[in-house]
């Protein structure tokens, strides 16, 4: 089920919290030396895109709220405001989910401007761009995408930050709209109750965190106080059931195919499709179960085994992403053997880092697929405390 050539050997070095630090403040120098006031940031050759992508994924956006959240929780000192960049921002990513016709109309949270507008409310916070979240979070109730980075679910993930932001009614109540239409969309079939994606013309029962079952979990989890006992109870009996029943189990541990199917085992095991990001979703379920417990543990295991990622140090499909498997397992079971694995893909991870900056002459300027996510990583490697980026906090 490992297919070796995704994978890299753990570096042989120790964990260093001096050498995490120090990592941290070069990504952040990086970054901020090569900011560009018209175009933001290069896109870098492994993402296929044009420079100046503005989204949280790949853009712009995306590295801001990652420097300002380093700067937020004590991480870096450095001096900067972006402030003044809000309404070119903004601007830029309505141009750009333009270009994306069916999905123009779409609340997305990693790549239409409900997400820049978040971090907006970060940096500028003003009743018009609480109204443009509010807008483009309530058009998804309506929409047929149940998925994190198009839709619902990340609007719902959109309710609960802004919440926080305002202490506002109204996030919760759309909230609560949303959880009942998505639980409502929630089907019974053999492979356990599941979700079908209407994603990119195609209908798709995606199981991961970024596209398919988990990624719909996450809003639910995290709004688990703004849900009825009824919602709860419900959650609670098809979350073991589902991942029971997808589950491709070895002796080296468990692992889940990107999508529903049984005809061939998972060939990917990085967050985005695969054991590391489904272990560190259910990882926060606010609820124990014997089988929930057995599978988070083995898919922790499995990711331990398959080892650090090929394609870099990243979060969505990288070395970073899979560590946070270890750090979440780490928060729930308390076991120090998580914490230590999470910090030696840690170490793993700055050395990819360094590598590709110097073989492709520059940083990786993005928050999922990038260095300043790989610096969050590193920083909640040094407290211990995981807080996904975008997904956990916002």
């Amino acid at each position: 089920m490992i297919e070796h050539s995704r994978h890299v050997p753990l570096r042989g070095l120790s964990w260093d919290p001096d050498a995490a630090k120090e990592a941290i403040a070069e990504i952040a120098t990086d970054a901020l030396d090569n900011f560009d006031h018209d175009l933001f940031w290069p896109a870098h050759p492994l993402d296929g895109r044009q420079d100046g992508n503005s989204s949280i994924y790949f853009g712009a956006a995306g590295v801001i709220w990652g420097l300002e959240h380093l700067r937020r929780v004590g991480a870096i000192e450095a001096d900067f405001d972006f402030q003044g960049y809000v309404p070119q921002l903004l601007a830029k990513t309505q141009a750009e989910m333009a270009a994306y016709e069916e999905y123009a109309v779409n609340g997305s949270l990693l790549f239409g401007d409900m997400g820049t507008a978040l971090l907006a409310m970060r940096l500028a916070p003003s009743s018009t761009v609480a109204e443009l979240v509010y807008t483009r979070a309530e058009a998804n109730t309506r929409l047929p995408i149940r998925e994190l980075m198009w839709g619902m679910p990340g609007s719902m993930l959109a309710c609960l930050f802004m919440n926080q932001m305002t202490n506002e009614a109204r996030w919760r109540s759309m909230f609560e709209v949303q959880a009942a239409r998505l639980l409502a969309d929630l089907q019974e079939t053999a492979d356990g109750p599941i979700w079908e994606q209407d994603l990119y013309r195609q209908h798709t029962k995606f199981l991961g965190p970024v596209h398919g079952y988990a990624g719909n979990m996450l809003p639910l989890l995290q709004g688990w106080d703004w849900l009825t006992e009824e919602q709860r109870s419900r959650i609670m009996d098809v979350i073991p059931r589902t991942l029971s029943q997808n589950a491709w189990r070895t002796e080296i541990g468990t692992s889940w195919r990107g999508k529903v199917g049984h005809d061939k085992p998972p060939a990917l095991c990085q967050y985005c499709h695969g054991a590391p990001g489904m272990v560190a979703t259910f990882a926060g379920s606010p609820f124990k179960q014997p089988e929930l417990e057995t599978l988070l543990e083995e898919g922790g295991q499995f990711t331990w085994v398959a080892g650090p990622l090929a394609k870099g140090s990243n979060l969505c499909h990288g070395t970073g992403g899979n560590g946070y498997a270890f750090l979440k397992l780490y928060q729930r079971t308390q076991h120090t053997m998580w914490l230590e694995r999470a910090r030696a893909f840690a170490m793993t991870a700055i050395a990819q880092c360094r590598e590709a900056r110097k073989e492709y002459g520059r940083g990786r300027y993005s928050l999922w697929t990038g260095d300043v996510g790989l610096a969050i990583y590193l920083w909640d490697c040094l407290t211990g405390l995981p807080r996904f980026p975008t997904v956990d906090v916002f």
